[in-house]
């Protein structure tokens, strides 16, 4: 009974020796295990990879943005420069022809005080009318001053005189005329102003 006994506790035990015991590692799943190590290294690898150039992809992009903003930039503020060099592109030339006209104003102001008709004033007058025409065709006006209240981007001021006729601060009387060409000012208006 005793043996009985022995062999029925060895039997109980066996199968838990079975269920503890792993089978030896074979070389084929070694194998196997260090080939997953490997490609999981390599998967790795190449998500890394994969990461840095898409870190790359997008600076290149951000560069290329940057790139094209900036030479819209230089395209506008070129064109605009073109423009106001077109815009003001006579303007030595009108500035150099204005004493000239300043000529004509005397002459024309000065045959209005001989009341008899002379022929030359009057072709004067036109050569005068036909001159300032194709100069205002170009941009150029004269200011508009007297009464307007003294202003130095527009005017120059040659003295002060006591009146009753304007406000301090304005403007009786203009010297020589400003004249501004598509609303910049090429001659200051030289003017009397009130104290």
């Amino acid at each position: 009974m005793a043996e009985e006994k022995i062999k029925s506790e060895d039997m109980a035990e066996a199968p838990d020796k079975e269920e503890i015991t792993e089978e030896p590692e074979t070389a084929d799943s070694k194998k196997k295990k260090v080939k997953k190590t490997k490609e999981q290294k390599k998967t790795d690898e190449l998500q890394l990879k994969v990461s840095e150039l898409e870190t790359q992809v997008n600076q290149l992009k951000d560069q290329n943005l940057r790139k094209i903003a900036e030479f819209e930039n230089y395209k506008r503020r070129t064109e605009k420069e073109f423009l106001a060099h077109l815009e003001f592109a006579n303007e030595g030339l009108i500035t150099e022809i204005l004493p000239v006209l300043d000529d004509f104003e005397r002459f024309l102001e000065h045959a209005e005080s001989s009341e008899e008709k002379n022929p030359l004033k009057e072709g004067v007058g036109l050569v005068y009318k036909k001159m300032v025409s194709i100069l205002e065709k170009k941009g150029l006006k004269v200011m508009d001053v007297i009464g307007k209240e003294f202003d130095t981007e527009q005017h120059e001021a040659l003295m002060q005189v006591e009146t009753d006729k304007q406000e301090s601060g304005h403007i009786v009387d203009q010297h020589l005329k400003g004249y501004m060409l598509n609303d910049k000012v090429i001659r200051h208006a030289q003017v009397l102003v009130a104290k």
